[in-house]
């Protein structure tokens, strides 16, 4: 085959057999040679044709931006308010409860009374001072007083009274909250008694006041209730206190707290009258 013969087509696939020939020759000399090679050899080609094929980095100029998000802080839940319970409660309530007694030399306990400011003001069954217009009271700190009737509620069975100690030391009243509210049926009621020492009952309210008397049905029993028992609520606030009206329609009701603070606010205008 004469080379000056060829036309240009032929010369250039001839080029491009001969190109690929060589390259053959090439790729097979080099890989026989790697093998003979040292290992510290092959690792440093091999880095350089890693470096060689590598991507290359996207050019950030060409790439979108992301915008910006506001991530918020997490604030932690705030941890609940512990409720206080029932002991915390009814010590709480103590404070304002009064025992009374006769103010005769027998000194027989006769009931219990609330204390509702911190002038001194009591109120209590009207029966428990038996038609007399004084009794004894002893506060919960032990301090005795002697204390008068300034004024009654013969319908709802209601005294109020008032008095000084014995002592030159003036008494510290601490009076207890009264239900602003109507308890209502179901809600839980707490009764506390005791002659010498304190104890409690918890029960329902199973009748709620009717319109024509303020007077409250409970399921507590009967038999633990004295003259002037208090009834307070599951926050501590006076619910009622038992009377001989309430007796009257049933062992286990209880004058309401209104009709209490009703009778009160009377009982404070007669006495400056």
């Amino acid at each position: 085959m004469n080379i000056e013969e060829l036309t240009k087509s032929q010369i250039f696939l001839l080029t491009v057999l001969t190109s690929f020939v060589t390259s053959m020759a090439t790729g097979i000399i080099t890989v026989a040679l790697m093998d003979q090679a040292p290992t510290t050899i092959t690792q440093s080609v091999s880095r350089v044709i890693q470096a060689s094929v590598r991507e290359p980095a996207p050019d950030k100029s060409s790439q979108p931006v992301a915008a910006a998000v506001a991530v918020p802080l997490q604030t932690p839940p705030a941890a609940p308010e512990k409720e206080p319970n029932l002991s915390e409660i009814v010590q709480r309530t103590l404070p304002s409860i009064v025992r009374l007694y006769d103010a005769g030399a027998s000194g027989t306990f006769t009931g219990l009374g609330i204390v509702l400011d911190a002038e001194g003001t009591i109120v209590a069954d009207a029966e428990a001072l038996g038609g007399r217009q004084s009794v004894n009271a002893i506060l919960a700190d032990g301090t005795t007083l002697k204390i008068f009737a300034f004024a009654r509620d013969e319908k709802h069975s209601l005294a109020f009274l008032d008095g000084v100690s014995a002592s030159s030391t003036q008494p510290r009243y601490i009076p207890a909250a009264l239900r602003t509210e109507e308890s209502a049926i179901g809600q839980t009621i707490v009764g506390i008694f005791g002659k010498q020492s304190f104890r409690i009952a918890s029960g329902l309210v199973v009748a709620p006041p009717e319109d024509d008397a303020p007077i409250m049905k409970t399921d507590i029993s009967a038999a633990l209730i004295e003259r002037g028992t208090p009834l307070i609520d599951r926050n501590g606030a006076l619910a009622g206190i038992s009377t001989a009206a309430s007796r009257a329609v049933e062992a286990s009701a209880f004058i309401t707290a209104s009709a209490i603070a009703a009778q009160y606010e009377a009982a404070l205008l007669e006495k400056r009258n």
